[in-house]
């Protein structure tokens, strides 16, 4: 049996479910075996190994679950570039969530998943309305790699145990600092896609580039920035 799925990360997936069959043949063993130890003379006498085997069908459905296979569907809204531009951003918002993996500080993790959340969101809408792509672009090739970085090198500190470096602790700070910043700038993004109101977004995404490269944590962000506006 197949059926379309939308996952927690608001992907959609073909599941493919196929039942084992250890729990007929389980039926089927516990039914002859006990109508081969009785007398079997009439049909009312088949009644027990009937009722012994549907009671080891049911258990055996229970041990053996069967097979379930999953397929990410690939973006398919008509628009090869806007196909593309959705792969990216997958790619991209599965790696961010692995960052949580590596990071201890629950207000660092608790701002990731929030940010996830709403990518996920902005991401469905594109998916729907590929005419968002012209919108959608410099933020989910600039802005969303951006915070890939960023939180790639934030979790790999603290994999290498270097949180006692005073420059990966200055780098940690200002990480920290910024996320909520990137996570309410995103938050605008998907206000504007849901108002139609492209203009501020604009404005505040200017902002949050400024505000990463004071940082010192965008790199040479700029270059891509402008290659895809």
């Amino acid at each position: 049996m197949k059926k379309i799925e939308v996952n927690e990360q608001g992907v959609k997936e073909e599941v493919t479910l196929r039942a084992s069959g250890m729990p007929y043949a389980l039926a089927g063993a516990v039914f002859f075996l006990i109508a081969g130890t009785n007398s079997v003379c009439s049909l009312g006498s088949y009644i027990w190994p009937m009722v012994a085997a549907i009671i080891a069908f049911r258990i055996g459905k229970g041990i053996w679950k069967g097979t379930k296979t999953v397929r990410e569907i690939e973006p398919d809204t008509g628009d090869a570039q806007c196909d593309a531009l959705l792969k990216e951003a997958r790619e991209a918002l599965a790696a961010i969530r692995k960052t949580d993996d590596g990071i201890a500080d629950e207000g660092v993790s608790q701002c990731i998943r929030e940010i996830d959340q709403i990518c996920r969101q902005i991401l469905l809408k594109l998916e729907e309305q590929p005419e968002l792509y012209s919108q959608l672009r410099t933020f989910l090739r600039y802005y969303l790699p951006t915070t890939r970085k960023i939180l790639d090198n934030r979790a790999l500190i603290e994999q290498r145990g270097t949180m006692d470096d005073e420059n990966a602790r200055a780098v940690c700070e200002r990480t920290d600092r910024l996320l909520p910043e990137i996570r309410r700038a995103f938050q605008k993004q998907l206000d504007a896609l849901n108002e139609h109101n492209y203009l501020d977004v604009e404005v505040e995404m200017d902002v949050l580039e400024g505000m990463m490269k004071g940082d010192g944590l965008a790199g040479g962000a700029s270059a891509a920035a402008t290659q895809t506006k």
